[in-house]
């Protein structure tokens, strides 16, 4: 029979009820349930143990194992990539060596190719092959006289660098050169040519194989005694060129491979011909594109049981450690399930008895067992103290009931009141709308009539208005600008930046409207650039603000100016002749010499790490450098002299009625005198020098402007390729 306390609401007119069912001895025991609970817990843990050991351990191990692998791949292929670019870039450090492109007999060629050979002893043979394939010069004049036209490297390091592939010695067989299997060799070619770009011949570089050996007991070493790993090196065709003793020059086939001869890396599981299950990393060495390099597939393998021992030793631990764990836990939860459930049972014995006599159950006093736990007195607190709370709610709704009524005819009320208001709000704000229509066609008109362009941009630049001006002046309708970025349709990339930044500080200024006058050039829809002037104003919003412009035409203002430009024959800069000036003073000069019978002569001038100046110290500084060096060379000439800017750096200074060729030397000597004191600018002092060319002109020479210029220029590039030469001997 069921146990219920009624409590009675008058306010609502209903009963609660709560209902205790009987104490049943049917239930088994809290005794029983924590016990066998915890018996299955224990075994349900030592069985998902060894399930995730089994599966994670060794999973992890594999994987360990499989990125062991793939590293040592990774750094046997760069060792072998290291070692061809090094070749590659002896080969291009020999071509720009002056005694070599410029040695007048085999020996002198010989002797810097023994140099770079006893600093790398791999290099079993560096040789110069003439254009039509004769061997010039070699280490040890080995093969001098010999034809190598036919040899692939000769072929291929015609007009590049190339590299060829691992090849037996077909002319050097007979002549090894030190290191394992000195009759295998790498080669490393390329062009050899002089200052104009004329072809002088082929420069070859033979690695004998020993060096690829040397670089597998590196690696592979302290890997080898551990792991028993093993490195191949195999070429394009499949044929093992480096690997384990026995499989050298067999040809394998295998997924690792396929995968290293499309480009990829990384290490997978796979069963080789032997039948057994090996774990393998793979990785490319070189690039297919470019022939300065070496294509090979480099393949690492262990055994896969060798990768795993380590973790099946791990397993069987676990498996001893979790059996003895199980077993213990299941004891020491007998005696731990016995003592917590003492308390709790006597207090469910005092709750059965409780429920007898439910007239009782407010006064229920707190349980007091022996050898307790303070839980369990929290608990049955906790049911008294339920009983007398549910009374406390039921009294407390009754009234919350009562206030509800009148609370409710209020709010009614005040939302009749709040009804008014918004339709009164509604009528104004139509009124409102309507004349904002009538403000904005009229705005409409007066940018539609506008004799320029007009533009309005959100704060990202983006089109927001654009009128019939605008559509005539840039080519874009309306329909199709509005909603795009301006800078994307209309500035060239070199202008976007600066456009970002000063739409940037416009936004950022503090004043309602800020009008500012900038010319740009912008580009229309045919593509063509259009010059303008734009007038620029920001306009504060209640939702951000609006960026406003007006855009005028000024193509015609630009085409006047560059024509008074081009008649202009003075570079603004220096003040002095610009390069128009130069082209018309210079045929004047040879015409006067021929008349007069004398000499003239033209220097070319240069400055010396002028860019230097320029990065450093900013381009104002590098303008006041041109113009104090523009001064000292108009103080270092004859007033019958010509002193121009040609562009840049460059200066020309045309010297006439010279009475001896040294004349023109004594006037550059002069003129490097001059240089030589520090130029004082506005915040630093620098020293610079000056590289000049000197080309005379004689009386009965032909009046060729340009060639007196080009001779000018060369003379002036080989005293500064002098310069560089000698500061970097120092």
């Amino acid at each position: 029979m069921l146990q219920s306390v009624n409590f009675f609401s008058s306010s609502f007119g209903t009963t609660v009820r709560l209902t205790f069912p009987p104490p049943s001895g049917a239930r088994p025991r809290l005794t029983t349930l924590v016990s066998v609970g915890v018996g299955a817990t224990v075994m349900l843990t030592v069985l998902s143990l060894l399930i995730l050991v089994d599966h994670f351990a060794i999973g992890y191990a594999r994987k360990e194992a499989q990125q062991r692998l793939q590293q040592l791949s990774w750094q046997m292929r760069d060792s072998l990539n290291s070692v061809v670019r090094k070749a590659a870039a002896d080969v291009q450090l020999l071509s720009e060596l002056p005694a070599v492109r410029d040695g007048r007999s085999p020996a002198e060629v010989r002797t810097a190719l023994e140099s770079l050979q006893k600093t790398f002893p791999d290099y079993a043979w560096i040789g110069l092959a003439r254009p039509d394939g004769k061997v010039y010069a070699a280490t040890q004049g080995v093969l001098e006289g010999s034809d190598v036209s036919e040899r692939d490297w000769f072929k291929g390091g015609r007009e590049q660098i190339f590299a060829s592939d691992y090849h037996p010695a077909k002319l050097l067989g007979k002549k090894p050169a030190g290191g394992a299997d000195p009759w295998r060799f790498v080669d490393a070619s390329g062009p050899l040519k002089d200052a104009n770009g004329q072809q002088l011949g082929v420069l070859c570089v033979h690695m004998s194989w020993g060096w690829a050996r040397r670089m597998v007991q590196t690696i592979l070493a302290p890997a080898d005694q551990q792991y028993s790993a093993e490195i191949f090196v195999v070429r394009g065709d499949g044929v093992v060129i480096l690997g384990p003793q026995g499989m050298e020059e067999q040809k394998i086939n295998s997924d690792s491979l396929t995968l290293a001869r499309d480009g990829a890396s990384g290490a997978l599981k796979e069963t080789w011909p032997d039948g057994r299950s090996y774990l393998t990393g793979y990785a490319r060495s070189g690039d297919p594109a470019d022939p300065a390099t070496l294509s090979w597939s480099i393949l690492v393998r262990q055994p896969e049981e060798q990768a795993l021992s380590g973790a099946r030793v791990l397993e069987r631990q676990i498996l001893l450690l979790g059996a003895i764990l199980g077993l213990a836990m299941a004891l020491a939860a007998a005696l731990v399930t016995r003592r917590l459930t003492r308390p709790l049972n006597k207090l469910s014995h005092t709750i059965e008895e409780r429920l007898a006599a439910p007239d009782q159950a407010e006064t229920l006093p707190a349980i007091q067992p022996v050898d307790t736990f303070h839980e369990a007195q929290v608990l049955s607190r906790a049911l008294a103290e339920m009983l007398r709370n549910e009374q406390a709610h039921l009294d407390a709704l009754r009234s919350l009931n009562e206030k509800l009524e009148s609370t409710v005819a209020e709010r009614t009320r005040e939302i009749a009141r709040k009804a008014l208001q918004l339709e009164r709000a509604l009528g104004q704000e139509q009124s409102t709308q309507q004349l904002l229509q009538e403000r904005a066609a009229e705005l409409r008109a007066i940018l539609d009539n506008a004799h320029d362009a007009f533009i309005a941009l959100d704060p990202g630049g983006v089109v927001r208005e654009w009128n019939q001006q605008a559509e005539r002046l840039l080519g874009w309708k309306r329909n199709e600008v509005i909603g795009q970025p301006l800078a994307a349709m209309m500035l060239p990339a070199p202008l976007r930046r600066a456009y970002e930044r000063d739409m940037q500080q416009l936004a950022d200024s503090a004043t309602a409207v800020l009008s500012r006058r900038v010319e740009l050039t912008l580009h229309n829809r045919a593509g063509q650039e259009l010059p303008v002037e734009v007038s620029l104003a920001y306009v504060p919003r209640s939702s951000g603000h609006l960026f406003i412009a007006f855009l005028h035409d000024i193509s015609e203002r630009k085409s006047l100016f560059a024509s008074l430009e081009e008649m202009a024959l003075r570079d603004t800069l220096t003040g002095l002749c610009n390069r128009r000036a130069l082209m018309q003073a210079l045929p004047e000069a040879l015409q006067r010499a021929n008349r007069s019978r004398q000499s003239c002569a033209v220097l070319f001038l240069d400055l010396d790490r002028f860019k230097q100046v320029n990065d450093r110290h900013g381009h104002d500084e590098g303008d006041e450098l041109l113009r104090q060096f523009a001064a000292r060379l108009r103080g270092a000439v004859r007033k019958t002299d010509t002193v121009g800017r040609l562009a840049g750096d460059e200066f020309i200074v045309i010297l006439e009625m010279l009475t001896a060729d040294g004349a023109a030397e004594e006037a550059a000597d002069k003129l490097r005198h001059a240089l030589l004191q520090p130029f004082t600018l506005k915040t630093t002092s620098v020293s610079l020098s000056a590289s000049i060319g000197i080309a005379l002109h004689h009386p009965d020479d032909p009046q060729d402007v340009e060639t007196l210029l080009g001779r000018a220029d060369r003379a002036m590039y080989r005293h500064k390729q002098q310069g560089i030469q000698q500061r970097a001997r120092r």
